[in-house]
């Protein structure tokens, strides 16, 4: 977390500079267009979170690094949806889970490689519990080398098996997707879905 307060300026510029709609192309397609309650979890710059924001989703923007966060806040918010944030993280989101909401999209880009393999499992079954029946849930996975040492192992394969352990179905699956910037740096992006009616497990 020490990089992301030593560094808060330039990632923020860097993390602002991207298209959302170049970095998520995966899956934009499957973006509902009746806008609702999304969660933005590791929301860093805000980009995601403004930019569903703008088409009228009412976003919870979750955000661990006060440094990132304050910078974000700062940033104009669009004014036909809405983003509320909040000082939470994975894998156990104790704050964003007090609030007992549940959210037809959650977004958790650039996230997973922070959390250790054995926090994996627990992870996927909170989040799977914010889902509402017929959400969706996207995440993407960064591949590529890591000089600053903050990221664990991951594994696209063990994570869509953690979510089939919770019920949810594999909407899509993108792999080693280009980076809009770094040659080195590749991408997977898995969607899932809640089915409707689905009871919490």
């Amino acid at each position: 977390m020490d990089y992301y307060t030593r560094h808060a300026e330039a990632l923020f510029a860097r993390y602002d500079s991207l298209p959302p709609e170049q970095v998520h192309r995966c899956w934009l397609d499957l973006l509902p267009h009746q806008a609702g309650l999304a969660c933005d979890i590791g929301a860093g710059s805000g980009r995601d979170a403004r930019w569903l924001a703008a088409q009228g989703w009412d976003v919870t923007a979750v955000e661990p690094n006060a440094a990132l966060r304050t910078l974000a806040q700062a940033s104009p918010t669009p004014t036909r949806g809405s983003v509320t944030w909040l000082d939470d993280s994975l894998p156990e989101l104790q704050r964003l889970r007090a609030l007992d909401i549940r959210f037809q999209l959650i977004l958790i880009s650039a996230v997973w490689m922070h959390l250790t393999p054995t926090q994996h499992a627990r992870a996927m079954r909170i989040v799977s519990d914010l889902l509402a029946p017929g959400g969706l849930l996207v995440v993407t996975l960064r591949k590529g080398p890591d000089a600053e040492g903050r990221f664990h192992p991951i594994s696209t394969d063990a994570l869509i098996q953690h979510a089939r352990d919770r019920a949810l179905m594999l909407a899509r699956e993108c792999r080693d997707q280009a980076d809009v910037t770094r040659g080195e740096v590749g991408w997977d992006c898995v969607v899932l879905c809640k089915e409707k009616g689905q009871p919490a497990r």
